[in-house]
Parts: C-alpha cells; sequence; structure tokens
C-alpha cells in the first residue's frame, strides 16, 4: 500500500495557476486511511479548510503548469544524483534552472529517473495561497504522476465525479521538496547567524572597552600637559589647549625679548615624547625646573629593554635622558647633545 494512504488526507485538482484565486471553485476528495473516498465536492479554495479540516493535502497541478520527463542517469552516490540529474536536464529547458523548480524521484533499475519541473515563481505562490487559507499541503506533482499507470486519457483533467482517477499512487517525491527544503535551509542558517551576531556583538564590546581605556589614558595625558603648563606659565588662569596656550606663552616671552629658547620646555617635552614610548600612558606626574623635565612613573610600569638603546636614541635628538636609582619610577630629562650623552 502507498505511504500517501497510511492516514486520511485530501487530494486537490488546481486550475491554470494563472487562474488560480482565493475564489476559484475546486475539485476536491477526501480520502480515508484505507484510499476509500469519503466525500467529494467542488468549493471555493477559500472554504476548503472550513469544510474539510487539517488534514494533509495532496495538490494535482495541469498538464501545462509542469513538466514530466525521464532521463538516463549514469550510476552515482545518492547524494550526487541531483546533482547529475539537474546536469542532464539544463539542455532540456528553455529558461534558466534558477528560475525553475525540479524535483526528481529515485534512479531506478534501468537507469532511469522521472524528473518534473515548472516555474518557481508561480509554484511558490500557488504554494504561499493555500497556507493562507490554512490548508496543509504536503505533495505538489504534475498531473502526469498523480494519475494510475494505466490510465485511458493522461492529457484529460481530474474533474468530477471522483473516480478511480482520482486514486493512483502519488510518488513519494514531489516539487514541494524544493519548497520545503528552501525553508529549511533558511532553518539551517539561522544558527549560524546567530552565533554570528553574538560575535558581532562581543567584538563591538571589546572595542568599546578599548576605547574607553584609550580614552582614559587621553584624559590622563591631557590632564598632566594641563598641570605642566600651569607650572611653567602660572599667569595663565585657565587652560583649555595646553599645547596651542604654551606655544603663544613662549612665542609672547620670545616677541618680548625674554629668556625663553628653543632649548626650554616644549621642545624638550616634545623631544622626550618621542624617546621615551615605554612611558606612554604611565605619567603619574610632571616637573619641569632649571631646564631639567622630570617624569614620575606609575608603579609597575614596564621599563625600556635596552638603556643603551635608549640613551643612544636620546642623543639623535640631542637630549639626555637619567633613570633615577634613588627613585626607580621617575626619569629625568635635559637638553644634551651626542657626545654627552655618551658620557
Amino acid at each position: 500500500m502507498n505511504k500517501n494512504k497510511q492516514r486520511q488526507h485530501i487530494r486537490l485538482a488546481l486550475p491554470a495557476l494563472c487562474d488560480l484565486t482565493l475564489d476559484t471553485p475546486l475539485a476536491f476528495a477526501l480520502l480515508g486511511r484505507d484510499g476509500r473516498v469519503l466525500r467529494a465536492g467542488e468549493l471555493p479554495l477559500r472554504e476548503l479548510a472550513p469544510s474539510l479540516g487539517n488534514w494533509p493535502v495532496q495538490v494535482a497541478l495541469q498538464a501545462g503548469d509542469a513538466v514530466v520527463a525521464s532521463v538516463a542517469v549514469p550510476p552515482v552516490p545518492a547524494r550526487r544524483l541531483s546533482e547529475v540529474v539537474f546536469s542532464v536536464i539544463e539542455p532540456m529547458v528553455l529558461s534558466n534552472l534558477s528560475q525553475l523548480l525540479l524535483a526528481h524521484g529515485p534512479r531506478r533499475a534501468d537507469g532511469s529517473v522521472v524528473v518534473a519541473w515548472g516555474d518557481r515563481t508561480r509554484l511558490a505562490q500557488a504554494w504561499a495561497l493555500l497556507q493562507e487559507v490554512g490548508l496543509q499541503p504536503v505533495s505538489l506533482v504534475p498531473q502526469a504522476l498523480a494519475l494510475p499507470a494505466d490510465d485511458p486519457q493522461p492529457a484529460q483533467s481530474l474533474v468530477l465525479p471522483v473516480g478511480p482517477r482520482w486514486l493512483g499512487d502519488w510518488p513519494a517525491w514531489s516539487l514541494a521538496d524544493g519548497l520545503t527544503d528552501n525553508r529549511n535551509g533558511l532553518a539551517r542558517w539561522h544558527r549560524p547567524l546567530v552565533w554570528s551576531g553574538l560575535a558581532v556583538a562581543i567584538w563591538v564590546l571589546g572595542l568599546n572597552l578599548y576605547a574607553g581605556q584609550q580614552q582614559g589614558r587621553l584624559d590622563d595625558l591631557n590632564q598632566a600637559m594641563r598641570q605642566t603648563v600651569e607650572q611653567a606659565f602660572p599667569q595663565i588662569s585657565v587652560v583649555i589647549d595646553p599645547l596651542r596656550q604654551a606655544q603663544q606663552q613662549r612665542d609672547a616671552l620670545r616677541l618680548s625679548g625674554g629668556d625663553v629658547t628653543e632649548t626650554d620646555f616644549l621642545p624638550l617635552a616634545m623631544a622626550a615624547a618621542d624617546v621615551l614610548g615605554f612611558a606612554q600612558g604611565q605619567v603619574r606626574a610632571v616637573q619641569y625646573q632649571d631646564g631639567v623635565l622630570s617624569l614620575d612613573l606609575v608603579s609597575g610600569y614596564q621599563p625600556p629593554a635596552s638603556l643603551a638603546a635608549l640613551q643612544q636614541a636620546a642623543a639623535a635628538r640631542h637630549i639626555l635622558v637619567e633613570h633615577d636609582e634613588a627613585q626607580p619610577q621617575r626619569w629625568q630629562v635635559r637638553e644634551g647633545n651626542a657626545e654627552g650623552a655618551k658620557k
């Protein structure tokens, strides 16, 4: 007994898909578990579900809405059968395969495979319309596959009254396989998409935390610069832009004939910033007095790997860098030259 007869179900004969609407009258047959006809008739599509109940629905397509063919296929593993079948079918169709909904049965003993195809968009729209009215379509086959094998008039549509032509053994596969596979494909992507979204969220959170840390270091540096400028130029009442205000004060002193020269604080501080890369973000306090720039670093800072390399880099900038042995966290920078640095 065909597995389609193992439970009560509805068989439905569709008109041409271009004519299918919610008000289209459709011929139907309600079949029992033993294959007997329990009820038959014709109802508008919108009234089928309320009248017939919530049973699986097998749908037969008009001959003009789907094509059935038999093709010869060489022995291949089951997982590659669809790929080979579609490659054989491609020269036979007039449309791009992506525009078609294709399905096929198993490879038979003689090497043949039955294949069916139709317009993907129209078939999907019809499937959606059946679901919209509350039906549960489970199979979608061309009429040629719905009729008994010995049907005397295979070109004639399924019509009422219901007779032997309605009671053929339908194939276990159908064009509906392509529609349900699309939905399952989306379901298979659901978990990877969720994990990808979670990964992106974690990455954004980490990026925000890193940006917050960098902003904190920038704030500390700006605060240290403000304090240094306030100490060097006590006449500035409010420090808003430390570097620009210090430059303005330096230029004013130069114009007034003061003693400030290029060897004073700002050039020394900029040279020190280039050389003391390890102190970036680690400065706790800055002091400038008598031509000496003193930097107090935070506890636990990472000292330079090579003091000799540091002094060589300082000499290239014409400054001297000294580490206060009595106060390990203090570094001092003063004007110097290459010869002084070597000493």
